[in-house]
Order: structure tokens, then sequence, then C-alpha cells
């Protein structure tokens, strides 16, 4: 099963039940920026999310993870396996792309620290850090609140409060560096 195949799935079956994409999120407690994201073939939902997202199409887990509507009631030993192998193939993809994302903003992070160490001197390059800092520290808070305001999905909710505190770790790290190494903003 591909994320086009599953997207695909995902939509048919949501029009076919006269629901729009928010009505879907709704019934989930996702967003309607992840049934599209779904929709689009850009990923899958979370692990948690597969069951309940197969009861609001009105598909059983097997259709689902089949991209399928099933002819008949009954299931075979290497359906259920291949279902089971594709939810758990899901799950992977998800947590790698998770590490990924992780390895990205603390990549950038460790950059604009350490441009922030050697260009301290230079006042543009305080300027920048600081308007980087004031970014990673808003989209830090946005995180926050919208891991509050989706608090019935705890999993999920607490990957952004991790994203949401790796980020805000880059300005309290760049105000300590400035902080240490007594760097006079002003002259």
């Amino acid at each position: 099963m591909t994320t086009e195949e599953f997207g695909a799935f995902i939509a048919g079956q949501r029009k076919r039940m006269g629901l729009t994409q928010r009505e879907l999120a709704e019934r989930l407690a996702v967003t309607d920026k992840a049934v599209s994201r779904w929709e689009n073939g850009h990923g899958y939902p979370d692990i948690e999310t597969v069951e309940p997202l197969a009861q609001a199409l009105d598909v059983s887990l097997l259709e689902l993870m089949h991209c399928s509507k099933n002819e008949t009631d009954t299931v075979t030993v290497a359906e259920a396996n291949e279902t089971i192998s594709s939810a758990l193939q899901m799950n992977m993809d998800d947590r790698r792309s998770e590490r990924t994302n992780t390895l990205i903003i603390f990549t950038v992070s460790i950059i604009l620290i350490l441009l922030t160490v050697v260009f301290r001197s230079l006042r543009p390059a305080l300027v920048g850090a600081a308007a980087v800092g004031v970014i990673y520290a808003i989209a830090a808070a946005l995180l926050f609140v919208s891991s509050m305001r989706h608090r019935q999905k705890e999993l999920t909710a607490g990957k952004t409060v991790f994203y949401a505190l790796l980020l805000a770790m880059v300005p309290l790290a760049v105000l300590l560096l400035l902080f240490f190494s007594s760097i006079e903003l002003y002259d």
C-alpha cells in the first residue's frame, strides 16, 4: 500500500459518505490539514488514529489497510497478517519521519548557536540570531498551544510538546550564550 493509494481510498470513502475534510477531521480530533495531507499521499495518520478513521469512514480496519472494500465478511490469515504488517510499516514510516524532523531542528539549532559564537562581535549576526531566536520562540509557543487544543490525542500532544520544548531551547541557549560571554548589545 502506498501513501497515494491510501489517500485516494480515504478521499473516496469520505466523499461517498458526503463528509468534508473538516467534518472528518472533527470526528477524529485532528486538523483538516492532516486529513488533506493523508488524502494527497503525503503521509499516514498516527497509528492510534487508524481505528477511529476506519470507524468514521464506515469501513473495517482490513478494508482501510487494503484500500478497498471487501466483498465478503471473511478474512484469511494472510489478509490479517498483511493488514498488521501494513499498520506496522505505517508506524515505522512515521517514526522515521519524526526522527528526521528532530534531526533537522537539532542541526539547524546547533548551527545557529555556533554561528552566534563565531560571529558574536558582529552586530548584524547578533540581530540575526535574535530574530531567529524569536521565530523559534514563536514556533514553540504555537506548537504548545496546538498541543493543548488537541489534548484528547495524548500521544500526538506529547510529540508536539517535545518539539515545542526542542524549539524553545534554542532561543534560551542563544540568550544564555550572550549573557555568559558578556556581549554588549549597545555601544
